[in-house]
C-alpha cells in the first residue's frame, strides 16, 4: 500500500449547491429528535363510516405503538458531527451501541467497528438487529448482517430505531431490534439540485450531490456520495462510493409504482492493534440492491407489493472471494376496520445464497441456500380512549428449520396531560448465517441451532411542547444464542443454552428554552456472562444552541458520549479503559431570498478533549481532526 500522509486540520470547505428551479422551494424538515410512540394520530372516524385505510407505503416506518421507538430526522442526521450515520444514531439512544474506528470507514466485519447494539444484543455477531430500508431488509447473503458503511443521511428522510425485538413485523435479525430507514421525495413540483463537498483532517474529502424532483404523477430522487480518507494510522484508511436513485409514478386508480436501485463500492483495510499493525489487509466490496414497490390504494384496502434482489462481491487479502445473493418478496394489506379496531396481514418470501472461494488454493467452500416463506398478522384494538391493545403473530415455514410460530403482545395507554405508560412482550428469532453454517472464517458449525428470544420492557414517558422523558425496563431471554470462542485454528462457533440481558434506560429532552435545547440519556444493563463488546453503562448529552445574529442562523450542537464496562473477552475478562468523547458542529446560514441564494458554511470539531481511547482493543481512535465545508443554495 502507498504511504499514508497525515495533514493539519483543514478549516476551509468546499462549496456546496443547490438549484431549485421551482417556483417555491420546498420547506425543510424539522431537525428534531421525537418519539415515534408519542406522535398524535390522525382523528377517529365514526362507527357508521365505510372501511378506511392508511397509506401502506409508509406502514413499515410506524412500528406499533407499544414499541419503544426513536424517531431522528434527515436534517438532523446530515447535521451530526459523527463520522457515519449508524454512529450518528447511537447518539440519540443510549440503549444503542456503535463501536467507531476512525473518520469515516468501518469496513465489513461482523464483531468489528460499525456493529450495531441495542439492548445487548447484535454487534457480534450484528445480524441481531435487522436494517430495513425503504421496506426492505438489507443483509449480506453469507454473512447476514448489514454494512455499516452503506448507509448515508444525504438522501435519508427520516430514520426510526425500534428498540426490543419484532421479528412478527420484520422477520429474521429482529432479536435486539429494528431501524427503519426512508428515503426523501421532494413534495412540490419543481426540481431540486443539490451538493455537498468537505475537506478534513488525515486527507478526508467527501462530496454528496443529489437530484430531487417532482412533476405531475412523476417524481425522481438520486444521489451520489464520495468518501475518501487516508485514516489517522496507516492502514485505517479506504473510500466508499454509494449511487442510489428512486423513480416513482402515480397512474391513476389508486396506483403508486416505485422503482430504487441503490449501488455501493468499499475498499480499505484492517490496520491491526497498534501493537502489531497491518499495512496490507484489505477488503474490496461491490454491492447492489434492486427493488420494485406497488402500492395501491381504495377506500376498501391499501397494498404493498414489493419484490426486491441484493447481491455482492467480496474480496479479502487472504484470497477469498465470495459472491452472495439476497431475494425475495412482500406483500402487504392494512385496514381500518373500524374507527378502533386496525389490522395489518402480509406475507412474505425470503432466499439467502452464496458461493465462495480461495483464490489461492481454488477451494470452493460447499454453501447450501436459505429459503423461507412467512405469514403475519398484527390487530390494534382500542377498547378505551386512550387504551391501545396491540398483538400479533408470525408462522415462519423454513426449508432448514421447519415450522416457527412468534408472537407479540403490547399496551399503551395515555393518562392525560402528556403522560403515558406502555408495555410489550415479543418472541422472536435469528436463522444462523450460512457463513456460521459452512465457512471457516475463523470456523463454522453445520449444526447451529437458530436463535430464539423473548424480550420484555415496560416504560413510562411523557411529552409537551418544551419537556420530553421517557424511562424504560428491559429484559431479553434468549435461546441457543450463537457466540464464537477462542482463536483459529482452535476456534469454534456454538450454541448457547440460555443467557439474560436486562437493563433500564432513560431519556429527557428540553426544548427551545429560548434559544438553547437540551438532551440527555442513560442506559445501565447486565448482559451477563457474555461480555464482548456489551458495556454495562452508556451515557448520551447534546446541547443546542441557536441564535440570530443580523441576517445570518447560527447553530451549535455539542455533543458528548461516555461508555464504562466495554469488555474484549467475554466473562468480563479484558476491560477497555471508560470513552469519554466531545464532538462539536458549527453551522451558518444566511438567506437571499431576492436572489434565491442560501449560504451555509459548517465545520464538525471531533474529540475537542484530544483523548486518547478506543472502542476495540488497542484499535486506538483519532486524536482532535476536523471536517469542513461550505454549502450554497442558488
Amino acid at each position: 500500500m502507498r504511504k499514508k500522509t497525515l495533514v493539519p486540520l483543514v478549516l476551509v470547505g468546499a462549496a456546496v449547491a443547490r438549484w431549485s428551479v421551482a417556483q417555491q422551494p420546498a420547506p425543510g424538515a424539522t431537525a428534531a429528535l421525537a418519539s415515534a410512540s408519542s406522535s398524535a394520530e390522525a382523528p377517529p372516524a365514526s362507527s357508521s363510516a365505510p372501511i378506511e385505510v392508511r397509506v401502506v407505503g409508509d406502514r413499515k416506518q410506524r412500528p406499533d405503538r407499544s414499541a419503544d421507538t426513536v424517531r431522528v430526522g434527515g436534517d438532523k442526521l446530515r447535521e451530526s458531527p459523527k463520522s457515519t450515520l449508524v454512529e450518528s444514531l447511537a447518539q440519540e439512544a443510549p440503549d444503542m451501541y456503535v463501536p467507531a474506528r476512525g473518520v469515516g470507514i468501518h469496513g465489513v466485519a461482523s464483531g468489528g467497528t460499525g456493529g450495531i447494539h441495542i439492548r445487548g444484543m447484535g454487534g457480534s455477531p450484528n445480524s441481531q438487529v435487522v436494517v430495513i430500508e425503504d421496506g426492505v431488509p438489507d443483509y449480506q447473503g453469507l454473512f447476514g448482517h448489514p454494512i455499516p458503511d452503506a448507509y448515508v443521511p444525504f438522501l435519508l428522510d427520516e430514520a426510526i430505531i425500534v428498540r426490543g425485538g419484532d421479528s412478527v413485523l420484520y422477520g429474521t435479525n429482529a432479536l435486539g431490534g429494528a431501524i427503519l430507514l426512508r428515503s426523501r421525495w421532494r413534495q412540490q413540483d419543481g426540481w431540486e439540485v443539490e451538493n455537498d463537498s468537505a475537506i478534513g483532517s488525515y486527507n478526508t474529502l467527501r462530496e454528496s450531490a443529489a437530484v430531487l424532483g417532482n412533476s405531475g404523477r412523476f417524481g425522481f430522487a438520486g444521489a451520489v456520495h464520495a468518501l475518501r480518507t487516508d485514516g489517522h494510522r496507516i492502514g485505517a484508511g479506504g473510500s466508499d462510493l454509494i449511487g442510489q436513485f428512486g423513480i416513482r409514478t402515480r397512474l391513476g386508480s389508486g396506483w403508486e409504482v416505485t422503482l430504487r436501485e441503490k449501488a455501493m463500492h468499499l475498499t480499505g483495510a484492517d490496520p491491526g492493534p497498534v501493537t502489531h499493525p497491518n499495512d496490507n489487509h484489505f477488503f474490496d466490496v461491490w454491492r447492489d440492491r434492486l427493488s420494485l414497490q406497488a402500492n395501491w390504494q381504495s377506500d376498501a384496502v391499501s397494498m404493498r407489493a414489493q419484490p426486491f434482489f441484493n447481491i455482492g462481491r467480496h474480496e479479502l487479502y487472504d484470497g477469498f472471494r465470495s459472491v452472495d445473493t439476497t431475494s425475495g418478496a412482500i406483500l402487504e394489506s392494512d385496514f381500518k376496520l373500524h374507527d378502533r379496531v386496525k389490522l395489518l396481514v402480509g406475507s412474505a418470501v425470503d432466499r439467502a445464497d452464496g458461493s465462495a472461494e480461495n483464490r489461492v488454493t481454488g477451494e470452493q467452500m460447499p454453501v447450501r441456500a436459505q429459503q423461507s416463506a412467512s405469514w403475519y398478522e398484527q390487530l390494534t384494538v382500542e377498547p378505551l380512549k386512550g387504551l391501545q391493545l396491540i398483538g400479533g403473530t408470525r408462522e415462519v415455514a423454513s426449508a432448514n428449520y421447519g415450522f416457527v410460530f412468534l408472537y407479540k403482545g403490547g399496551v399503551r395507554w395515555s393518562l392525560g396531560k402528556g403522560w403515558y405508560v406502555r408495555g410489550r412482550a415479543a418472541k422472536n428469532f435469528r436463522q444462523p448465517t450460512l457463513s456460521e453454517l459452512y465457512l471457516p472464517f475463523p470456523t463454522a458449525n453445520p449444526n447451529l441451532k437458530p436463535e430464539r428470544s423473548l424480550t420484555t420492557d415496560a416504560g413510562l414517558g411523557y411529552g409537551s411542547q418544551h419537556f420530553e422523558f421517557s424511562g424504560t425496563w428491559y429484559r431479553n431471554d434468549v435461546d441457543n444464542m450463537i457466540k464464537y470462542f477462542g482463536v483459529w485454528p482452535a476456534a469454534e462457533v456454538v450454541n448457547i443454552d440460555h443467557t439474560t440481558v436486562v437493563g433500564v434506560e432513560a431519556m429527557v429532552a428540553a426544548r427551545d428554552l429560548g434559544p438553547v435545547t437540551l438532551r440527555a440519556g442513560g442506559n445501565w444493563q447486565d448482559v451477563g456472562r457474555y461480555t464482548k463488546q456489551n458495556p454495562s453503562a452508556r451515557g448520551v448529552f447534546a446541547i443546542e444552541l441557536t441564535q440570530p445574529a443580523g441576517s445570518w442562523m447560527l447553530r451549535s450542537v455539542l455533543e458528548g458520549e461516555w461508555v464504562h464496562g466495554l469488555y474484549m473477552n467475554n466473562y468480563s475478562q479484558d476491560r477497555i479503559d471508560d470513552v469519554f468523547v466531545l464532538n462539536l458542529a458549527l453551522r451558518a446560514r444566511h438567506e437571499m431570498p431576492e436572489r434565491g441564494v442560501v449560504m451555509e458554511p459548517y465545520i464538525a470539531l471531533r474529540n475537542l478533549l484530544d483523548s486518547r481511547y478506543a472502542y476495540v482493543k488497542d484499535y486506538t481512535m483519532p486524536g482532535f481532526n476536523a471536517l469542513a465545508g461550505l454549502r450554497l443554495v442558488l
